[in-house]
């Protein structure tokens, strides 16, 4: 996706968000945000069109931070944290915070994103948790589906729209009520320690409250 779509893009999404309305009318998105009707209607002639393209973004770039290949060189403990770290980054991108709102407008659309997101998720920790129980960073008597389900069913929970409207959706809160407690659960004693080490080297360059 080139930068000029993924700009406008966000803009529009920002602005939806802000205005929560009941229905897209592309002129007085046009209109409000200074942009050409052809600048939107070239990738997006409906309003619908126009949701796909916002949620395709999301998962594009939730894509790209959990691609495996990515951490085929990086331990278990390093590749959650530099996924973490990625997603910190993105999270002007990525906050679910940010794309609630389609709910209103399409459930149908906003549920099929969510799956997709859910999957991409759920298949990072299933090749995480391989990884560290082969590389024994992880406990080797891990039921693997168990933690699996209570994690996704986890960053389910935070979907609610209240949670998602709520002071304690932030980047720090997540990471440390989600992402820790799954690494102290599957970690070893020593590879837990190891992680507490590596995330306060990642917290002295960018990890703090969004």
């Amino acid at each position: 996706m080139n930068q000029e779509k993924k700009r406008l893009l966000l803009q529009i999404r920002d602005y939806l968000q802000s205005k929560k309305v009941k229905k897209i009318n592309l002129l007085e998105i046009c209109e409000a945000l200074d942009c050409q009707l052809n600048d939107i209607t070239k990738w997006a002639s409906t309003p619908d069109e126009l949701l796909q393209c916002i949620l395709d973004l999301k998962s594009t770039e939730l894509k790209n931070v959990l691609n495996f290949e990515k951490y085929e060189g990086e331990n278990a403990i390093d590749s959650m944290v530099i996924s973490g770290q990625e997603i910190y980054e993105r999270f002007e991108q990525l906050s679910p915070a940010k794309y609630v709102f389609i709910r209103d407008l399409n459930p149908e659309l906003y549920q099929s994103c969510q799956d997709i997101k859910f999957e991409l998720i759920e298949n990072h920790l299933s090749n995480n948790l391989d990884k560290g129980i082969e590389t024994k960073e992880y406990k080797a008597n891990i039921d693997k589906e168990k933690i699996i389900n209570k994690y996704i069913k986890r960053i389910k929970d935070i979907h609610s729209r209240e949670y998602l409207n709520s002071e304690h959706f932030t980047f720090s809160n997540i990471f440390s009520n989600i992402f820790e407690d799954y690494l102290e659960e599957v970690a070893t004693d020593e590879n837990w320690n190891y992680f507490r080490k590596r995330k306060q080297f990642y917290e002295a360059i960018s990890f703090g409250n969004r």
